[in-house]
């Protein structure tokens, strides 16, 4: 199943709901159908007390409310990654026709008359890694270096900032103190269930689900904060890409056959198959877990896939490009890039 957050405007103001999404097409035409919008999202909320209602069971939109959260994270934290309650509300969709909510609320949408949010909507915390041999020989080879030893010993990983999470569709901005601002076409996996001190041969059970994470960058701004080894810090935290939904584990596969693309203005200006991750999701989920609690909602990014992002083919996104990363079995995740507004930022010391 594809679970997706998305937005609907009303007169009283905009209402972010949890709805499972059906593309048109089969597998093969999931990029093009997600690029056209093309497919139904069924809000799981008002399909399941539209269910109840059917079943004659007593207050069906204060059940639904009890037991089918419109939070797709509030749901993961009540059930976990456990889909049966989902799969038998989009079976009961699936079956009936013209359905409506029991005080008529909409239950299925077309895919276009609604735009889609980050599908988590509080990351409690964004953990980015490295997963990727060729990427970091190809980024640390332009810079004159080689890969550090400890990165062959244990997975690592930077914190991001969770609270600047752009969904598919939304308008990123240009942050004034760069002038190189590069794209990164990475994987993530949700965390769907509290995870702590787990063993690799069960981390893969912690997962909710598959998606693509663009780990934008000021470059020049973060090749000198990477140089005192404290991790990024400006050159990264104005945004973060996530989405377009979540691609259940039954659904997605081995991550490694992928076909995955960056297209900038409509133009392909990469592709990549990821191959083999050196640090596979459950193994990167088992090393954060010792002594540390996973939580629900928790981003886990592989880092990017070879020759996925600007600085390693050495070509530059402009103000006003639209940024779009693609995989088969997601789907597409667009931004448009803003131009910066107002002058650059001077910043100096006090004094």
């Amino acid at each position: 199943m594809k679970l997706a957050m998305f937005r609907v405007d009303t007169p009283v103001g905009p209402f972010h709901r949890f709805g499972i999404v059906t593309l048109e097409g089969g597998p093969a035409d999931t990029i093009e159908s997600a690029r056209k919008s093309a497919g139904h999202i069924i809000d799981v909320n008002f399909a399941f007390a539209a269910m109840e209602a059917h079943r004659g069971e007593v207050n069906p939109t204060g059940r639904a409310t009890a037991f089918c959260p419109a939070d797709l994270q509030v749901f993961a934290e009540l059930y976990g990654t456990d889909f049966t309650l989902l799969e038998e509300v989009a079976g009961w969709v699936a079956e009936n026709d013209e359905i409506v909510g029991p005080r008529g609320e909409t239950v299925r949408w077309q895919l276009s008359d609604v735009a889609l949010a980050p599908p988590i909507s509080r990351v409690p915390v964004l953990r980015d890694f490295a997963a990727f041999e060729d990427h970091l020989e190809n980024t640390f080879g332009k810079m004159g270096l080689k890969i550090p030893p400890v990165w062959y010993e244990r997975p690592t990983a930077f914190k991001g900032n969770s609270t600047t999470m752009f969904g598919h569709g939304s308008t990123v901005p240009w942050p004034r103190y760069t002038k190189k601002l590069d794209y990164e076409l990475e994987l993530a996996v949700i965390i769907g269930r509290p995870t702590k001190d787990v063993d690799v041969d069960h981390a893969a059970s912690a997962i909710l689900g598959y998606t693509m994470l663009n780990d934008f960058s000021a470059r020049d701004i973060q090749r000198g904060e990477m140089s005192v080894s404290t991790g990024p810090y400006k050159g990264k935290d104005f945004a973060w890409g996530l989405g377009p939904w979540i691609v259940t584990p039954d659904e997605f596969g081995d991550p490694s056959t992928l076909q995955m693309a960056v297209r900038i203005d409509g133009e392909v200006w990469a592709t990549s198959t990821p191959g083999p991750m050196h640090w596979s999701f459950p193994e990167v989920i088992s090393y954060t877990s010792q002594d540390e609690l996973l939580n629900v909602g928790d981003v886990l990014g592989s880092g990017t896939v070879n020759s996925g992002c600007g600085f390693e083919i050495d070509r530059w996104i402009k103000p006003g490009a639209t940024v779009e990363l693609e995989a088969d079995r997601i789907g597409v995740l667009s931004h448009h890039i803003a131009h910066p507004e107002g002058e650059p930022i001077r910043w100096r010391r006090a004094g």
